[in-house]
């Protein structure tokens, strides 16, 4: 649903200068001045954007650019035939689509950082008990746009302590705690 509002046009327009006010869709202006934008080139005209399946949705899915079949322990480098230019500030982390992982094929490799331009191709390895065939234009991976983070690294004498402390792999347990 459209959030429309009365504004008054920028100084200089006609509608300005006639004191009259306009109706405008606030998410257009939102969408337009603040939205971040991702650049894509397409390295071959056949490639598909990346896009969401619904709105709301966190990841933009992937599309295979050429049929390709994976042999089963085998990893391929398949191929989107997309560059893309992340806003600033932002890279994006390759994800399984869970249609593809429940078959047993899943994204070995997946970080894209701000300044990588050349062709995103999507590692996928077979894990399952038979070959996997990829058609073209099915979806592969989703790309999750994600914040760049800049941090100072420093080096300490001591960690401040916290309520799990060292525990990892299986510390927390496999069943959720009765109560």
């Amino acid at each position: 649903m459209a959030d429309v509002r009365k504004i008054r046009p920028s100084p200089g327009s006609v509608n300005y200068r006639m004191n009259r006010y306009v109706d405008v869709d606030v998410r257009l202006i939102y969408h337009r001045l603040v939205m971040p934008q991702l650049k894509a080139l397409k390295l071959d005209p056949s490639a598909h954007l990346p896009q969401r399946a619904n709105p709301g949705d966190l990841g933009y899915d992937l599309f295979a650019l050429e049929r390709s079949i994976i042999a089963q322990g085998e990893t391929k480098a398949l191929r989107t035939g997309l560059a893309l230019e992340f806003p600033e500030g932002w890279g994006a982390i390759i994800k399984d689509r869970s249609s593809v992982a429940v078959k047993g094929v899943t994204v070995s490799a997946g970080v894209i950082d701000n300044g990588y331009r050349g062709e995103i191709k999507i590692a996928l390895y077979n894990h399952s008990g038979d070959d996997f065939t990829v058609e073209r234009e099915m979806k592969i991976a989703q790309l999750i746009p994600t914040p760049v983070t800049d941090w100072q690294v420093t080096v300490v004498e001591k960690l401040d302590d916290t309520e799990r402390g060292e525990g990892g792999f299986g510390s927390s347990g496999a069943y959720k705690k009765k109560s």
